[in-house]
């Protein structure tokens, strides 16, 4: 299970990008272009994002809060015990 408590906040994704691995599934959690939302990246390993096809790639958007992060660590694990990446 992917738990990033104590590994992400809002004030880190506002500068950078927080990326990792899970058991065959890459991710991303960063600020999209629009105001306000985080975009969460999953696609299949070993590739990092750059190389990756855009149609091994699944995102989601959710709002650019602290339960919005939340939100989004709930999707991951959804999505990687769906087998969705």
């Amino acid at each position: 299970m992917i738990d990033l408590h104590g590994d992400i906040s809002i004030p880190f994704l506002k500068k950078s990008r927080f990326t990792g691995s899970y058991k065959g599934m890459r991710y991303q959690l960063m600020k999209h272009e629009k105001e306000n939302v985080i975009l969460a990246v999953i696609w299949p390993e070993p590739f990092n994002f750059e190389v990756t096809p855009e149609e091994k790639k699944h995102s989601k958007e959710f709002p650019f809060t602290a339960d919005g992060i939340w939100e989004a660590v709930d999707w991951l694990n959804e999505e990687h015990e769906a087998g969705h990446y």
